[in-house]
């Protein structure tokens, strides 16, 4: 804990703090198949020192959070690819890959590991609302779980509906870690940002932030796995609404049919072109930066080099 309380402590001061990239787009990069069921699951099985290196090289690109490939790993999402018997494999390997990692890499920063949960099923439409319980109970398995192998805190990634957000803060908190809670947004035709990824279910930023508010443990919010070009605009909404540290990881695809394997087309996003956005995201208020899907090393470099070292620099 007091490694989080340190960077919890540079963050409120605002100074930047620069985080990975993806993991799960990767993956596919570095030549291994993705799961049509599990996403990036499955590797920490069969291609654990692709696992380890992607991380490695995040810490050598100047990363001081690496998150643990954990997205898609509750028993729920392991269920759909015949896995969930090893559930717990799955997630102790993830963290164990992410130690070895820092202990392999010699960094002048102090290298934290985020335990990913994910939302609950369906992931990509908001309009549909699961049992609160029966989320709770997913969540807190795969916390559970992740505490006790080792990680510092807790990344809730692609959030899209304010159930999945309080099933899963609810559930972290209960291993008295701490929390960013990282919701998804996407832009309606009238121009408005709602929680959800290319649809939404009406739920607002300021929804998001005040469904968790009362969680003990809960230290920052990100906008992730967003389009770079509505980030800006929901960081700035997230500031309006909350005190606490606020983040940015945006991603670099399209939704596309392509490939069963892919689920998403990678866009060749500029590493020139992705700073100039993180640096309109310090302007937002954004001190917590990082990339997502199609977001590589190279693009967490430039962040590292290019990007001020407090807020008040930029």
């Amino acid at each position: 804990m007091a490694k989080f309380n340190a960077l919890n402590s540079r963050l409120n001061a605002r100074e930047v703090v620069i985080i990975d990239g993806g993991t799960g787009t990767e993956i596919p990069r570095r030549k291994v198949p993705l799961c049509p069921d599990t996403w990036s699951g499955r590797a920490n099985l069969t291609h654990p020192d692709v696992i380890r290196q992607i991380h490695e090289d995040y810490i050598s690109s100047g990363a001081e959070v690496i998150i643990t490939n954990t997205f898609w790993t509750s028993r729920s999402g392991l269920k759909r690819g015949n896995l969930d018997d090893k559930t717990v494999e799955i997630n102790n390997i993830s963290v164990t890959l992410a130690k070895e990692a820092r202990e392999n890499v010699q960094s002048d920063k102090e290298i934290l590991i985020a335990g990913s949960m994910s939302t609950f099923f369906p992931m990509n439409d908001p309009t549909i609302i699961p049992s609160y319980e029966e989320a709770l109970g997913n969540y807190r398995e795969q916390a559970q779980i992740l505490a006790k192998a080792g990680v510092d805190f807790f990344a809730l990634e692609m959030l899209i509906r304010t159930m999945d957000a309080r099933a899963a803060a609810q559930a972290a908190s209960e291993t008295g870690l701490p929390i960013w809670v990282g919701y998804s947004v996407t832009e309606s035709e009238d121009g408005q940002i709602y929680l959800g990824l290319r649809k939404h279910g009406n739920e607002s930023i300021k929804d998001g932030v005040e469904a968790v508010q009362d969680i003990e443990g809960v230290s920052a919010f990100c906008i992730m796995h967003s389009d770079v070009k509505h980030t800006k605009s929901a960081l700035k909404i997230l500031r309006n609404h909350t005190s606490l540290p606020i983040g940015a990881y945006a991603h670099s695809i399209e939704a596309s049919q392509d490939t069963v394997q892919q689920y998403e087309h990678v866009v060749e996003r500029s590493v020139k072109e992705y700073v100039n956005y993180a640096r309109d995201w310090l302007l937002a208020g954004a001190s917590i930066v990082g990339g997502c899907c199609g977001i590589t090393p190279d693009h967490i470099e430039a962040l590292n080099n290019g990007l001020p070292s407090r807020l008040s620099d930029i």
